[in-house]
């Protein structure tokens, strides 16, 4: 028998302490170095992190890899034995979640392992939400898009930037390898729920009588009924139908009241903030992860939020219609801030024009035009969405919100005929210009 030929300085050649020491080390300085040092797996990787971005969400968390103890064999590519099996548990392929050994059905664990699943969940059925609004409005809606487009941006952040500069790996007991800082899952449903909050906060607008005759309609319409907190029972449990119907955190509806907020933010929360915690429960991540994963999700959603509140006040007068082609705009402004829009335009035709006051970058008499198209846009949308849910104080509420829209639409029309224009001749003229 030939000996077998040994590599000089390899493992191979020391005692097996001295080589086990070696490898730790070799582990370790191979977590901390930046992945454009590793020759052979920088292309899988860059690969990996655009396949992220494009594949479906389950697919995502792959993008960085981190050996753990378990798994860790430094003269493997990337340093991990793929066919190592994991002693704590099962790995949920596609999800990055931990399975406890002998868990039963109803425990911490098991609930756990589905908050783990939910963000994904909520990806994938809003992909599907996108598909049906895509057939009903023959093009993709705004509001999809801008929800979807949330989804890349984090995505985006957390994988191509945030674990390539960190490469840090997992709790030792976890049966994941890709590497764990930030906390995919907490960036997600923190992020979720942050941008779900600002923009059902700024839909919120109580819907009470605010004069005697309307006072007096809405007590004949509710008269005998049972209230909680001063709700009624469809204020609690139907709530505004459109609202609800929709599989993502961004409201279908333009304007909540205070039961439909609550209620919107209380189902959401529940789905979306235990996250982060179950994250610490199946020890899939350290508290470090957890918390500074938070912290940027909630900071990626202010940011992202802020972006879409510019696109909404600048092409609002857009509802309705098609947009760039493939997209038709379905995401609204609240109709508070159209009513208070239209008053300031109105007010600002009022005043006699001053010499030194420079002229606006949109003629008053083109913004009229537009907000007159918003505010039929929003009166269309008052109509009963399901008569099962219908209740007297909806008509109430729907005649009263079109009387004021309808209202403002007249006052200009008078505006612009006292101008000696029309909404036909601005019309023509917006048509002949473009």
């Amino acid at each position: 028998l030939k000996p077998r030929p040994l590599r000089l300085g390899g493992p191979a050649s020391q005692p097996p302490r001295r080589a086990a020491a070696m490898e730790r080390v070799a582990l370790s300085k191979r977590c901390r170095e930046p992945s454009r040092m590793r020759a052979g797996g920088a292309a899988a990787h860059r690969l990996l992190g655009l396949a992220a971005l494009l594949s479906l969400p389950p697919a995502a968390a792959v993008s960085t890899l981190c050996p753990l103890p378990w798994n860790a064999n430094a003269s493997m590519p990337n340093g991990i034995n793929l066919e190592a099996v994991c002693p704590y548990g099962t790995r949920l392929k596609g999800f990055d979640v931990t399975i406890p050994p002998n868990m039963k059905m109803v425990s911490v664990e098991f609930f756990c392992v589905l908050w783990g699943i939910i963000p994904f969940l909520v990806i994938g059925v809003s992909v599907l939400d996108m598909l049906i609004s895509a057939v009903r409005l023959r093009g993709l809606g705004t509001r999809e898009t801008c929800f979807l487009g949330f989804v890349g941006f984090m995505t985006g952040c957390n994988e191509l930037v945030f674990k390539r500069w960190a490469m840090e790996p997992r709790p030792d007991h976890s049966c994941n390898f890709s590497c764990g800082f930030p906390s995919g899952h907490s960036v997600m449903s923190c992020g979720f729920f942050m941008l779900m909050f600002l923009d059902a906060v700024f839909r919120t607008m109580p819907r009470v009588p605010l004069n005697l005759a309307d006072a007096r309609e809405y007590e004949l319409a509710t008269s005998g009924r049972k209230t909680i907190f001063g709700w009624t029972l469809r204020e609690i449990a139907v709530s505004d139908f459109r609202a609800w119907a929709t599989f993502m955190p961004l409201s279908r509806a333009h304007t909540l009241n205070q039961a439909d907020f609550c209620c919107f933010a209380l189902a959401w929360g529940v789905l979306l903030l235990p996250v982060p915690f179950s994250r610490l429960v199946l020890n899939d991540h350290t508290p470090k992860q957890v918390m500074l994963g938070s912290l940027i999700g909630l900071t990626e959603a202010v940011m992202y939020f802020g972006l879409m509140r510019i696109m909404q006040q600048n092409y609002n007068h857009l509802l309705g219609q098609r947009v760039f082609g493939a997209f038709v705009h379905n995401f609204p402004l609240p109709v508070y801030e159209a009513i208070s829009k239209t008053c300031k335009v109105l007010a600002k035709a009022e005043e006699p024009p001053h010499g030194s006051a420079t002229s606006p970058k949109v003629p008053l008499s083109l913004q009229m035009q537009r907000l007159h198209g918003e505010l039929e846009w929003y009166i269309k949308q008052l109509e009963p969405t399901c008569t099962w849910a219908s209740f007297d104080e909806d008509g109430i509420v729907a005649a009263r919100e079109m009387g004021r829209l309808q209202g403002l639409q007249d006052d200009i029309e008078r505006r612009l005929e006292v101008e000696g224009l029309g909404l036909a001749k601005l019309a023509d003229d917006s048509a002949s210009s473009d």
